[in-house]
């Protein structure tokens, strides 16, 4: 009797790892399938005859995209959107490579295509807010609509999101695109990041009028340009970092409704092709994007030591029970391993939905590790005051 309550009394603190462990799985999944089940998904509609459809800007800022400049015009050129009522105008920004000329040679007769220069680069200014607000000065279309380089867009886009954003009375759109993951790196690492800000961040309050809260994925933005002047455009946000997510909160703080929807049938993008510019693009964005210094590291630990406690805390179980005999031991070891294997699903379910191998899902702890590194650069990065994008240094607050 006495070896048996001894034999209970060292199972306790077992149990209570076993129970708190799968506890956090389960809110961690909901918490996930809630915020990825937020983002409504634009629907596609056939074109009809008789629509009329606004004057409209498609602004394309590139700075050093020569690589992939030529399939974003390619797609923007094969739009359904009127030919009489959309005008696509590249902006070069101070390339150190041959965008422009490439930009020049695809756009080739259609007269719906410019390429303009950004000039010199404004003291205060980011380089993206810089070529956006020069796009969107070089035009007096109704609606401007910001695209990345780096972006294709199926040819029912610029259609389809003007028609939302008029069906939904929005000032502001903005559309999340659908992911290409390449090399192992981006299949490691987006992931992680994606889900870390499902965990974290509540998508929800970006489309909820009385919520003050605002966010935006910069490689699709659509806006009303008399909201974007009233609100003072990226000439506003010049010196944010951000610069996507902080004109959405200028929107919002003046009264424009915004929205932002899922856009994967209409979109897609692949950002980064290397490691260095992976780790160079999140580390700069991941500060502003979580929240603050404080937020991204607290972010970057929790999300390394949760991952790795999904093998660490069935392993330590599982090793207590086969050195002692004890069916406590036993089920605090089987609820650890079913929560893991739960936590390991919904990262395979994710890199199916993303379009990659499953073994990239089952590799998450990896993944996890490499983002909470990137986070802590950024961290640092802000610390230091300044970041680095494209060949320029940037100033950034503290």
């Amino acid at each position: 009797m006495v070896q048996a309550l001894m034999s209970a009394g060292t199972a306790v603190l077992p149990c209570v790892a076993a129970i708190g462990w799968s506890a956090i799985v389960v809110w961690l999944i909901r918490r996930a399938v809630r915020q990825f089940g937020a983002y409504r998904e634009i629907a596609v509609e056939s074109p009809r005859a008789d629509q009329i459809l606004p004057p409209l800007a498609v602004v394309v800022p590139a700075r050093n995209e020569a690589h992939t400049i030529v399939r974003c015009l390619a797609a923007l050129a094969t739009q359904d959107y009127p030919p009489r009522a959309v005008e696509v105008i590249v902006v070069d920004d101070n390339s150190s490579d041959d965008t422009a000329a490439a930009a020049v040679a695809a756009a080739g007769k259609d007269r719906r295509l410019r390429v303009i220069a950004a000039g010199p680069l404004p003291t205060g200014w980011t380089g993206k807010s810089h070529a956006c607000w020069r796009g969107a000065t070089a035009t007096e279309s109704e609606w401007l609509c910001f695209v990345d380089a780096d972006t294709v867009p199926a040819p029912p886009l610029l259609r389809m999101a003007v028609m939302t954003a008029r069906r939904e009375r929005l000032d502001f759109l903005s559309l999340e695109p659908r992911q290409e993951l390449g090399t192992p790196w981006e299949r490691l690492i987006i992931p992680a990041g994606l889900f870390a800000l499902a965990f974290v961040l509540d998508h929800r309050r970006t489309n909820d009028a009385a919520d003050g809260a605002a966010a935006a994925n910069g490689q699709f933005i659509l806006v009303r340009r008399p909201a974007y002047v009233a609100t003072g455009g990226h000439a506003a946000v010049c010196d944010s970092i951000a610069e996507d997510s902080a004109l959405a909160q200028a929107m919002k703080r003046g009264g424009f409704r915004i929205m932002l929807l899922g856009g994967a049938a209409l979109i897609r993008t692949r950002m980064y092709r290397d490691l260095a510019g992976l780790w160079e693009g999140l580390s700069k964005n991941c500060v502003a994007t979580f929240g603050g210094t404080a937020v991204t590291l607290a972010v970057s630990v929790i999300a390394f030591v949760l991952a790795w406690s999904a093998v660490a805390v069935p392993v330590v179980l599982g090793a207590l029970a086969l050195q002692q005999s004890s069916l406590l031991l036993l089920a605090a070891f089987s609820m650890a391993l079913l929560a893991s294997i739960a936590m390991a699903g919904l990262h395979v379910a994710g890199a199916r939905h993303l379009g990659i191998p499953a073994a990239y899902g089952l590799l998450f702890p990896v993944g996890y590790t490499l983002a909470a590194a990137i986070g802590i650069s950024g961290v640092l990065q802000q610390h230091r005051g300044y970041a680095r994008w494209k060949g320029r240094i940037y100033t950034r607050a503290s």
